[in-house]
């Protein structure tokens, strides 16, 4: 299972702030055959305008402001990650936040591709020591995969054939 989604803010300055005030506008969840088990828009509850983030993933309230909530999605994205073995993303701890308390990730194997392509690529980081987590667009572009960024399903495609790429290398 792939998860990835999309949210009201922009802030780069932390996740722990972002987790805190962001809400999710988009989430798309595929199969590991990239077969779409939920892909919609979502109404956020406590916020009507996101300029900054409009502006990089072009979602607007009127796009979502009929949508289902969250919390409305949450037997079915819990059924979902109920029924999954595997749960894959790219930097996956920032989306699963972003879903804490509506899953069990008990006895689940969550794969970071972010973290498995950072060796790949290469790049060490001086400040961190280690390798330099890439954008995804990076690791896209990296196994010739092109796709639309900053929309929850064009990302989660990616995530999902570049982590079926690094699984073919063998390199993990």
């Amino acid at each position: 299972m792939n998860n990835e989604s999309e949210m009201t803010g922009k802030d780069l300055k932390g996740i722990l702030q972002s987790l805190k005030s962001d809400e999710v506008l988009e989430i798309t969840i595929l199969d590991g055959n990239f077969n779409i088990l939920l892909n919609t828009y979502v109404k956020p509850i406590f916020t009507t305008s996101w300029k900054n983030a409009e502006a990089v993933h072009h979602i607007s309230y009127d796009m979502v402001k009929n949508k289902p909530t969250l919390q409305q999605l949450a037997p079915l994205i819990k059924g979902i990650f109920d029924n999954a073995d595997v749960i894959v993303g790219y930097n996956g701890s920032f989306d699963l936040g972003f879903l804490e308390g509506l899953y069990s990730l008990e006895n689940k194997q969550v794969i970071d591709v972010m973290e498995l392509f950072a060796p790949i690529y290469g790049e060490v980081s001086e400040k961190y020591g280690g390798y330099k987590w890439q954008k995804l667009q990076n690791c896209a572009d990296y196994f010739g995969y092109k796709f639309k960024t900053h929309d929850s399903y064009e990302d989660a495609k990616a995530t999902l054939y570049c982590y079926h790429k690094i699984m073919e290398r063998k390199e993990v």
